[in-house]
């Protein structure tokens, strides 16, 4: 490898510096996967032993194109190495930790499930069902919070204290014990862990077992830990309890960046508690920035400078591009404003031949995203939404993965799902009596075992019996399968084999026969379920047949318990595909990518900056430093954008953001306070409501068509029309004034227009 050429002059120190500990400060778009990557090239170059080395990630994404980068250089210049670094997330690294040493824990097993935020509520239901206060949403949501800031602080049920109630809480010490020390008892009775157990139980054991302990301190030797910006407390008493005295540490982040503090994020980690833990901590400054002009950089420049805890930089494009200028409009109210993303990115797909890919709509919250929706749909642009519903929360899709958790463990949350999917005719009163039963029982830990072994002491109805013994004799089969299958082929066929004879594939084909009938508007195959059921299959056949290299490069074969894992460790960005489709999103979930043209949406006071940071400590800080995120996304064009009306929520009016005048902004610039009345009145079309799925692409029908009527517009090659059906296309073509041939973007093509139809219009100059 050639360090000097690959790389800009900061990038090849923070790479080859040989610092005990190293701080990294990469400003957004200054390389620092690549950086991050060359750093593990010189480790391994240096001597180091690669299976000694973690990485840590933020989200799977990174993991793998880390992954994949570190595994074509050690190919290409580490013929003689067959280790491998281990590159994972933090959750993912404490779950293969816990696989290994869980057990010393008592009551769990190495086949521990990890619950999704939807089962995680389901157990807090069963505990609010007994309480007085149970029924107040306010009540559950304010516990439900607290306990999971305890768990981001490290502290278990016996570590709270009466100072752990906040002055003017919904509830009191006892009721705060009451939750959380049942529901750690529940999910301790089904091996059960939420993903704050995951890092909890790693460092219970790191801080309580000597032994184990002192072997990973010495299994490990490096560690390289990328987003250090976003670390909370407990993730940083982690990392000093496998460092050790003697390894080595590289952290990567930017305090300008941190946008997680909801969760526990401490940015005064990376700006000062690293300084005062490691004294002879080295940094290294990243801003020269490969990814936007120097237009876009200066904006977000200017904007990140308001904030007063910073580390000071400032970005400069790399290109030493000066790009177009920020643009800016204000709209008369949120429709408006939705209207003109839309028409401007009908602009840049038909004039600057942009691919709808190319786009990216970012807000404050997913409720800004129904104006969006509603004109894009208008415009026949595709859109896609990320950061709703994802893939895996799909309930056919939670069905299906009930079905293969409850043979590696059988919890409860599982067992639950299945009798309803399809019906097994159990209602409330059977499962509150199965469930008294199981309290009862010492030799029966689970809801399955209960009724399989005990269906005699529930009285179930004939239905009941016949549909449960089909499972049964379907789950017995299949599990069987499970602990002797002799390949991987065998163990996907057993999956197709148990899941069509539990019924759950014919069931799932019925829930789409009456989808069809209710969403009888839309021919998206985004709905149905079976689909999605084979798509999730297809996706469990790709993992187990590809075998991967462990740490010491030996080939292991996929299991079913990994891809459980890796399902149950998604995130937002995880999930997403290429597509030719707009993108839209959420600022938080637009962290580490990057589009050409990036709209930023809603800049309203009480917006961006939301009313809530207006009147939290810090709060303003940490939305600015989100609004930098979301303008630094931009490669070639940022347009920002605010609107007038009225805050139902505040009872004020709407006035533009401060982070506008902040960031250089001159609302005088906006050619758009006042969008042509006809032209906007033209294109606005009813919406359906939307289908609970992520593409949520809809479908309208056209509008109705009345006879060609002489007409005064004159048409010349050049012009711009909007159609009904078809959106907004190019005149390519013009015979005698009374015909025209219009481009229109994918899937519409070339078409000829009749002039004179009210299915289409002139777009005028200033629209």
């Amino acid at each position: 490898m050639d360090f000097i050429k690959d790389l800009n002059e900061k990038q090849y120190l923070a790479c080859t510096s040989d610092a005990k500990y190293l701080r990294i400060i990469a400003g957004a778009g200054t390389g620092k996967t690549r950086t991050l990557t060359y750093r593990i090239a010189y480790l391994i170059s240096s001597g180091i032993i690669p299976s000694k080395i973690v990485a840590i990630t933020f989200t799977n994404k990174v993991a793998k194109e880390m992954q994949t980068r570190v595994a074509d250089i050690l190919a290409s210049d580490f013929a003689e190495s067959v280790s491998r670094p281990l590159i994972s997330t933090f959750h993912g690294f404490c779950y293969r930790f816990l696989r290994r040493e869980i057990s010393v824990l008592d009551g769990y097993t190495p086949n521990f499930t990890v619950l999704d935020e939807q089962d995680k509520q389901d157990v807090y239901k069963q505990i609010f069902s007994k309480m007085l206060k149970g029924a107040s949403k306010d009540f559950t949501k304010a516990i439900d919070e607290k306990i999971s800031q305890l768990k981001t602080d490290g502290k278990f049920v016996s570590d709270i204290t009466e100072s752990d109630v906040p002055y003017g809480a919904l509830y009191n010490f006892s009721e705060l014990q009451y939750v959380y020390s049942n529901y750690q008892s529940i999910l301790k009775r089904q091996n059960l862990l939420d993903f704050d157990d995951l890092l909890m139980f790693t460092y219970k054991i790191m801080m309580s077992k000597e032994d184990i302990r002192e072997y990973y301190q010495h299994k490990y030797s490096c560690y390289l830990i990328d987003e250090f910006q976003d670390t909370n407390r407990l993730q940083y008493e982690l990392v000093k309890l496998f460092l050790g005295e003697n390894n080595s540490l590289t952290v990567v982040g930017d305090p300008d960046q941190t946008i997680y503090s909801w969760r526990g994020a401490k940015n005064e980690i990376i700006k000062t508690r690293l300084m005062r833990d490691f004294p002879n901590l080295e940094t290294i400054v990243l801003d020269d920035n490969y990814r936007s002009t120097q237009a876009i950089l200066d904006t977000a420049n200017k904007l990140i400078k308001h904030n007063r805890d910073r580390v000071d930089k400032e970005l400069n494009a790399a290109s030493h591009i000066a790009g177009e200028k920020v643009s800016y409009f204000h709209a008369n109210d949120a429709e408006r404003e939705a209207f003109k993303v839309a028409s401007t990115i009908s602009k840049l797909v038909l004039d600057k031949k942009a691919k709808y890919s190319d786009i990216a709509i970012i807000y404050r919250a997913n409720y800004l995203s129904n104006n969006l929706e509603k004109q894009l749909t208008a415009f026949r642009i595709p859109y896609e939404i990320y950061g709703g519903l994802k893939f895996y929360e799909r309930a056919e899709i939670k069905d299906a993965l009930a079905y293969l958790r409850l043979v590696v463990n059988p919890d409860d949350m599982s067992f639950k799902r299945i009798l309803k999917a399809p019906t097994k005719g159990i209602g409330e009163v059977s499962l509150a009596k199965a469930n008294e039963l199981l309290s009862t029982l010492a030799d029966t830990n689970s809801l399955l075992d209960v009724f399989k072994d005990h269906q005699d002491m529930i009285k179930l109805n004939k239905n009941s019996i016949k549909a449960l013994e089909a499972f049964f004799k379907a789950y017995n089969k299949f599990k069987a399968i499970y602990n002797h299958h002799e390949s991987n082929f065998e163990l996907i066929t057993g999956v197709r084999n148990y899941l069509s004879e539990t019924g759950f594939l014919d069931y799932v084909k019925s829930e789409d026969v009456k989808n069809t009938n209710k969403y009888s508007f839309t021919a998206s195959s985004s709905v149905s379920k079976v689909a999605n059921v084979e798509e999730l299959l297809h996706d469990l056949q790709g993992y187990l047949e590809n075998d991967e290299l462990d740490e010491e490069g030996q080939l292991v074969s996929n299991t079913l318990e990994g891809f459980l894992m890796n399902v149950a460790l998604q995130s937002d960005q995880d999930t997403m595909q290429s597509s030719s489709k707009v993108s839209l999103m959420t600022g938080h979930v637009s962290k580490g990518l990057e589009f050409p043209y990036v709209f930023v949406t809603g800049l309203n006071q009480g917006i961006f900056p939301s009313q809530h940071s207006l009147v939290r400590n810090s709060g303003l800080e940490e939305e600015r430093r989100l609004c930098y995120v979301c303008m630094t996304r931009a490669k070639k064009k940022l347009y920002l954008s605010s609107f007038d009306g009225k805050n139902f929520r505040s009872g004020g009016e709407y006035v533009p953001s401060i982070f506008l005048e902040e960031a250089g902004i001159d609302e005088s610039d906006s050619k758009d306070d006042k969008l042509n009345r006809q032209a906007y009145e033209g294109l606005r079309r009813p919406s359906f409501n939307s289908v609970n799925t992520i593409q949520r692409e809809k479908t309208l029908s056209p509008a109705k068509v009345t006879k060609a009527a002489p007409t005064d517009d004159k048409y010349v090659i050049g012009d711009r029309v909007v159609h009904t059906s078809f959106g907004v296309g190019k005149v390519v073509g013009v015979k005698d004034n009374k015909s025209i041939t219009v481009d229109f973007p994918e899937p519409f093509g070339r078409k000829i227009l009749i002039i004179g139809f009210k299915a289409f219009r002139k777009v005028k100059e200033d629209e």
